[in-house]
């Protein structure tokens, strides 16, 4: 793939409806694509800088239209724009929401257009603009989710893995993009884990992404739910009882926000628990009865390490919940002011107590 500096018209230009950012494709007019990018803080943050100046410096990158591994469909969705994204989707999102002095939809922007080397296949400049976009995004502290990023890396790594071993995959992943190879070898399996719940369950929410580390860092209990201790893949079983523990692991994972456990926590349980239960059988037959609101079993109790748990054990939980909870208030959403008055109750409460403990 080579990167050649040229100067395109902002309406020809379209944002990505496949980038890796979006979990699950967004078949939307551009209009409510933009509308939707710019609602999060780190994007209004950005829209309100580049108010102030642009310096293109690290110039948008994008591709040919024709070039793009989804072109017929995103002829369908868009006709009038030749050139898609590729990497500065937020930046080309701040443009298009015309706020910016000086700019509309004829001005020229600068970019770098991707295009296929001599002899390059489809497939080899695909595999360039995943890595080009890796590069960017999963290595720095960009706007991707985690899911996203996992999303991502795992798209690399089928990529490569026709013919080679997945450690080698994940550690060509690692060189190519300058991240640890344990970071590239836990998300990718974290990524199948959470792909063939949603397959089979209802989908983890990304705020509830670090739970699944109960699930992905344990090769005994990997193996329980079905996944090849060798490949890190899947593999083909008659047996029910594998996808039977994954269509019950978000209701796990929603007992465990309810009991107030953190993902530490939930997992070291999940570890402490399965480690008596020598067959997926016996394990799925544990996690039922978990499950059954009249067997009484409670995640908090099943733990050695917190089955006699103290008043300061019990606050730490409880506060761990708040801290995760008010984490992920949407300060940004327009009716957040209207609970203002109540979060000022909770800050004057916090005070206090603050107050009392410092004195």
């Amino acid at each position: 793939m080579k990167l050649t500096p040229s100067e395109i018209e902002l309406n020809k230009i379209m944002i990505d409806p496949y980038n890796p950012r979006f979990v699950n494709e967004r078949k939307v007019s551009q209009e409510t694509l933009v509308s939707e990018m710019l609602q999060s803080s780190q994007s209004k943050e950005l829209l309100k800088s580049m108010q102030q100046d642009i310096k293109w410096v690290n110039r948008i990158v994008v591709q040919k239209k024709d070039t793009h591994q989804f072109s017929e469909k995103l002829q369908k969705l868009n006709q009038e724009c030749e050139y898609v994204v590729i990497e500065g989707n937020t930046r080309v999102a701040c443009l298009k929401s015309l706020q910016i002095e000086g700019y509309n939809d004829l001005t020229l922007i600068p970019v770098l257009l991707a295009e296929k080397e001599e002899d390059e296949s489809d497939d080899e400049f695909w595999k360039q603009v995943r890595i080009t976009q890796g590069i960017a995004n999963v290595t720095t502290v960009k706007e991707w989710s985690q899911v996203a990023k996992a999303k991502h890396l795992n798209s690399l790594y089928e990529d490569s893995i026709e013919g080679q071993r997945s450690h080698d995959v994940y550690k060509q992943i690692s060189n190519e993009l300058g991240i640890g190879l344990k970071e590239v070898r836990e998300s990718i399996i974290r990524f199948k884990i959470y792909s063939k719940i949603t397959e089979l369950s209802d989908p983890i929410s990304d705020d509830n992404w670090g739970y699944l580390e109960a699930f992905d860092k344990n090769i005994s209990i990997r193996e329980k739910i079905g996944i090849n201790k060798e490949t890190n893949e899947f593999q083909d079983n008659d047996e029910e009882y594998y996808e039977e523990i994954l269509i019950q692991i978000p209701q796990l994972i929603n007992q465990a926000l309810h009991q107030g456990l953190n993902t530490k926590q939930f997992r070291d349980i999940i570890i402490d628990i399965s480690k008596d239960k020598d067959s997926s059988e016996e394990f799925n037959s544990l996690i039922n009865e978990i499950l059954d609101p009249n067997s009484g079993i409670l995640l908090v109790n099943l733990s050695k390490k917190i089955k006699t748990i103290s008043d300061k054990e019990h606050w730490e939980l409880e506060l761990n919940q708040i801290f995760e909870k008010i984490s992920s208030f949407p300060s940004v959403q327009d009716w957040a002011v209207e609970l203002k008055e109540k979060l000022e109750l909770i800050n004057a409460k916090i005070d206090k107590h603050l107050h009392i403990i410092s004195n």
